[in-house]
């Protein structure tokens, strides 16, 4: 989001003869498990002579999270594919193609239209789970215009994995495939589909000791479309990890059981130990090269925030009892909050960090790498500021930065804050608290530029899974 527009996130629909003679109902349900909404040509572009229609397909196809198309393919559509192919975009076709057709020759993913079909039941229904395939029921060949599994890979196997994150602001879903050891010493994984919503499971539970039940309903609607597109990407392996909410609320496993009866599958909970140095494998493993080791890295969750130091693996781990959640509810409860609230809030988050970096000797020669919604929405604040031609390298967030983001958000009101580039609308409330932790962690440890990476917990989940 630049310039204070709002970019609505979709998926762009590429199918025969501007989508007239393609029924959409499956690209609609599949746009709306990966939670977007589906950009129909013939309902948008309005005129397809050229150069109008086509420079509105390509807008969209600009501006889209993801291309969709079902066969059969005409020549009509292939210039949109061709230029979704040259743009980077994850493609995505409904059923199978012919083993001669040129799609099969780029990294495209195959989904079972058969997991689209709609429900007998409201997904939202707290009832039997929804369908997450048992491990060892993917690999199957084409029957009954089912989907054939393919690998994203050219060359050695790969297994595709799902990975689930429940965490006390969000849930995150990541559907991958995992290269083989064939694939050389470094080698990294292709994220086939991705969610990210933010549910606030641990709303009051830091007050209550409970899970609000609005919390709970959140979550199990949310769940049941990953099971959903778990179930349409042909997964072998599924792991799901919950953290401090389900560690610290009183009816933790009740909420366990729900995600069972969701999901079919039983949920683990992570410790704080375990939480952390599989945060540290996610990030690690996606780093460049130029970031050198050793690495600080800092998870700084909704509830609690992970720190984990090492090279190639984890040396010293600790759990520090802050998170821009429990923060931001125990701390900044006005709107905006008061210069009393922001300074309790601001003794509370250096007390902690100074008592967990007191158990990682030796951080004060690592790369400090930050990871969560709370960095990545602070960075995105900052760099909207920032003109293609200034500002760091992209993936660095300065301490100047950082306290720029802090005192541009002190004094200001929710729904001001809502109208801020680059702000993620389920962050508004949090967003100071986030913002706090964000620059103390820098100011703690002295480090005048932060590793911002959008891997951590969930990746670490997947690589493990």
């Amino acid at each position: 989001m630049t310039g204070g527009t709002i970019r609505m996130p979709h998926a762009y629909y590429c199918a025969k003869c501007k989508n007239e003679q393609t029924d959409p109902r499956d690209a609609e349900r599949l746009a709306d498990i990966l939670g977007l909404s589906l950009w129909l040509p013939k309902d948008k572009a309005g005129s397809f002579g050229f150069p109008d229609g086509a420079l509105a397909c390509r807008q969209a196809i600009d501006e889209a999270d993801c291309v969709i198309c079902r066969p059969p393919i005409g020549r009509d559509c292939a210039w949109e594919l061709g230029y979704a192919v040259g743009t980077g975009k994850k493609i995505y076709v409904i059923g199978s193609l012919p083993e001669d057709d040129w799609m099969t020759k780029i990294g495209i993913h195959y989904v079972d239209p058969a997991a689209l079909a709609p429900r007998l039941r409201d997904p939202r229904a707290n009832s039997e789970p929804v369908g997450v395939p048992a491990p060892g029921a993917a690999d199957r060949t084409e029957d009954g215009g089912v989907s054939r599994r393919q690998p994203a890979f050219s060359g050695p196997p790969c297994t595709r994995v799902a990975a689930i994150d429940c965490g006390t602001n969000s849930l995150r879903l990541v559907v991958a495939d995992l290269p083989s050891a064939d694939h050389g010493p470094a080698p990294r994984m292709v994220e086939v589909a991705e969610r990210f919503d933010i549910i606030r499971l641990g709303q009051g539970v830091g007050h209550t000791g409970r899970l609000a039940r609005e919390a709970v309903d959140r979550a199990r609607a949310v769940l049941a479309d990953y099971a959903a597109l778990i179930a349409a990407f042909d997964v072998e392996r599924v792991r799901m990890c919950a953290t401090w909410v389900s560690r610290g609320a009183a009816d933790g496993e009740e909420f366990l059981a729900l995600v069972k009866n969701t999901l079919g599958l039983t949920s683990e909970v992570l410790s704080g130990r375990q939480e952390a140095h599989l945060a540290f494998t996610g990030v690690t493993r996606a780093l460049e090269s130029t970031v050198k080791a050793p690495y600080l890295m800092a998870d700084i969750g909704g509830g609690s925030t992970q720190f984990a130091l090492g090279s190639s693996d984890v040396e010293h781990a600790v759990s520090a009892d802050l998170g821009c959640v429990r923060i931001a509810e125990r701390y900044l409860r006005t709107d905006p909050p008061t210069p009393q609230e922001i300074a309790a809030a601001e003794q509370a988050v250096g007390t902690k960090l100074d008592e967990a970096l007191a158990a990682l000797p030796g951080w004060q020669d690592a790369t400090l790498i930050g990871t969560s919604e709370a960095v990545t929405t602070v960075a995105a604040i900052a760099w909207a500021r920032l003109s293609s031609s200034s500002g760091p390298r992209p993936g660095y967030l300065t301490y100047h930065e950082a306290d720029r983001v802090v005192t541009d958000l002190l004094g200001t009101t929710a729904a001001q804050r809502s109208r801020i580039p680059g702000m993620h609308p389920g962050m508004v409330d949090v967003i100071v608290a986030s913002a706090l932790a964000v620059r103390a962690t820098m100011k703690h440890t002295g480090k005048e530029t932060m590793v911002v990476s959008r891997h951590g917990l969930l990746h670490g989940i997947a690589w493990m899974s």
